[in-house]
């Protein structure tokens, strides 16, 4: 290591912040996580982590232990709204697997890697400002807002310094209106349900699958031990609301006439763990670092969640970020090499992200069942080859 950063602050305790804090301690470097909320825990069902992400686990020593709680995937289905298979796609030959996992489980994972100091919680950054002092030497003055401590050993601070600060607080990341001003998410126009079944039926094909209605979509993921991982996306107002009958019922009418298992799993999910979330972007950032600041995962590039690539973008971040640091001549020129190297990949991503959920949503008669067609009569070969060029990248 050319230098020693001796103390990092990450704001956000979400999967990327506490990732980001294990590939620094595995570089010697000390980070502690900052994280608003009174208990760590990972708000949603299933995610998807693709060869890349778990090529990213195996280097952090976690892999084993996620894999243990996952299923996996060799293929992905996409599937008509009556059941027919309109592309099989092959997922390819990789060292590492396709997983779906609980996020609660890759987050315990994550954090069991971690001295139990290296989290503190109850702690929500209201501002920022740089001290004075040389690039080179300048620190970070955090300010937080006074609450009750959440279920850890520490006391909760006004204001702390820090060599540098990450903000992986998520899609409305304070640390970026910090940087760059307060800005709203773009909503892409429709809404994500999301939820785990447990499932023993006959009605899955071996593989994962994504079914394409007119406006609507549903996917099925397994994530081991009889669980299944879905999410329904509908077209809606960004103003959505649940309707009285509930989010269940309202998916089941969503959903009607679907082929099976699709309104067997919605009915065996439990109400209360149903999960809501609109699909939300925002244009590519021109630069996220400002001298010994910056962003990572959805605070830098937040993308829309149609190539399930959120949280392996992230879970890359954090592995790009430490190396860069342990490499730098500073935390200045380190971040700003990290940001470098990622953000071509992040912008094409969420590109790619915007337009595979923009067709997906279609909702035009004509354009959906020319959708279908063209769905139908193109090579597989195609689309793998352009997925392996995504589930390929090492960082």
């Amino acid at each position: 290591m050319n230098f020693p950063p001796k103390d990092i602050a990450i704001i956000g305790g979400g999967i990327g912040g506490v990732a980001t804090a294990v590939a620094l301690e595995q570089a010697g470097i000390h980070a502690t996580v900052y994280e608003r909320a009174r208990e760590l825990r990972e708000v949603g069902a299933g995610v998807i982590l693709w060869p890349n992400a778990t090529r990213v686990l195996r280097d952090l020593g976690v892999l084993d232990r996620v894999i243990a709680h996952s299923g996996s995937s060799d293929a992905f289905l996409v599937r008509s709204s009556s059941g027919k298979t309109l592309m099989h796609l092959a997922l390819g030959d990789f060292e590492v697997p396709a997983l779906c996992t609980r996020r609660a489980d890759l987050l315990a994972a994550l954090v069991g890697s971690l001295p139990p100091d290296r989290i503190r919680l109850g702690q929500e950054l209201t501002h920022l400002e740089l001290t004075p002092g040389e690039q080179s030497d300048s620190k970070v003055r955090l300010h937080f807002a006074m609450s009750a401590p959440g279920r850890c050993d520490a006391q909760p601070v006004d204001c702390i310094e820090h060599d540098a600060v990450i903000g992986a607080d998520g899609l409305r990341s304070r640390v970026r209106a910090e940087l760059f001003g307060l800005s709203e998410p773009t909503y892409r126009g429709y809404t994500v349900w999301r939820g785990i079944a447990n499932y023993n039926g006959s009605a899955l094909p071996r593989g994962s699958s994504e079914t394409w209605g007119s406006g609507k979509r549903f996917g099925i993921w397994n994530t081991g031990q009889d669980r299944f991982t879905w999410y329904g996306t509908v077209n809606v107002s960004r103003d959505h609301r649940d309707t009285p009958a509930g989010r269940k019922q309202e998916l089941l009418d969503a959903f009607a006439g679907w082929h099976d298992p699709i309104p067997a799993l919605i009915r065996a999910t439990d109400e209360s763990a149903i999960v809501k979330n609109g699909a939300f972007d925002r244009a590519p950032l021109l630069r996220w670092t400002r001298g010994p600041v910056t962003l990572l995962g959805d605070a830098a590039h937040p993308c829309t969640p149609n190539l399930g690539q959120g949280c392996c973008m992230a879970l890359e971040d954090a592995l790009v970020l430490a190396k860069c640091v342990s490499q730098g001549p500073s935390i200045a020129s380190a971040f700003e090499r990290y940001e470098s190297l990622r953000r071509p990949r992040t912008t094409h991503l969420q590109r790619r992200s915007r337009m595979m959920g923009r067709i997906g949503q279609w909702d035009n008669r004509v354009l959906v069942a020319g959708r279908k067609t063209i769905t139908n009569l193109l090579p597989a070969m195609l689309f793998e080859y352009n997925l392996r060029k995504v589930y390929s990248y090492e960082t």
